[in-house]
């Protein structure tokens, strides 16, 4: 196959003089030619892929909020977005564009808080734990590195200190 189109330009070429700018120049204008319908065909390739792409993205967001608001599989997640969107003032739509006010009304009440009126909250009674008044240094180790923990229960005793000015002190309260 090759050889026969080598062939070809052979005979077409002339063989000496003023010719063979001629052929060289129609040989480019050629050259570019088949230059210019591949590259159409690479931006039609692109255009064309783009399009799949944004197709497939369409189709698999359809299928994802069907998915998440008409069937059972996101429910928790259904009540939050339906909670979410319904407490707020502006964007109440989220939840009106997918769901039915039946399904709203409903999630809603599931997710009421019921306020009994019975309870006694005059016997609750919450104990203080004490406080020890002791400093606790403590060693703490890990991968690469030792350090310390210390506790103090009063943190208004704490004075911070730079070690490095030693002539200035510092005057307490």
């Amino acid at each position: 196959m090759k050889q026969n189109t080598i062939e070809r330009k052979e005979q077409k070429r002339p063989k000496r003089g003023y010719g063979l700018d001629k052929y060289y120049e129609e040989e480019r204008i050629e050259r570019e030619k088949k230059e210019a319908k591949n590259k159409k065909k690479k931006i039609k390739k692109r255009i064309f892929l783009c399009l799949k792409i944004l197709i497939a993205l369409i189709i698999l967001g359809i299928i994802g909020i069907f998915l998440f608001f008409k069937t059972s599989l996101f429910q928790k997640y259904k009540e939050i977005w339906v909670q979410t969107a319904m407490t707020t003032m502006n964007h109440q739509y989220l939840a009106t564009w997918f769901l039915s006010d039946e399904e709203i009304a409903e999630i809603m009440k599931s997710l009421e808080v019921e306020n009994n009126e019975n309870s006694n909250s005059e016997n609750i009674v919450v104990e203080k734990p004490k406080e020890e008044k002791k400093i606790t240094v403590e060693k703490i180790t890990g991968k690469g590195y030792v350090g310390y923990v210390m506790t103090v229960p009063d943190a208004t005793k704490v004075k911070l200190v730079d070690g490095r000015q030693k002539r200035k002190r510092f005057k307490t309260k």
